[in-house]
């Protein structure tokens, strides 16, 4: 599955990245052009967007939304 993982700053994406990449979930920064997103920073991460919300907020990065997407990483 792919998920993609809305962040309220590229600080937040960057931290998310790591902390993904440390717990075997490959992710890619992508620059949204949708204005209800926000700064528009998102992650596209490979793995059950369940599991990987939860260990975001586990580690204290704020998740604006997480929804499955198409394609791959």
């Amino acid at each position: 599955m792919l998920c993609k993982v809305v962040l309220p700053s590229d600080t937040y994406t960057r931290k998310a990245q790591k902390i993904l990449a440390a717990n075997g979930y490959p992710s890619e920064i992508i620059r949204s052009t949708s204005l209800r997103e926000g700064c528009g920073f998102s992650l596209r991460v490979a793995g059950n967007c369940e599991q990987i919300h939860a260990l975001l907020i586990r580690e204290g990065i704020p998740v604006q939304n997480v929804r499955i997407e198409s394609g791959g990483v």
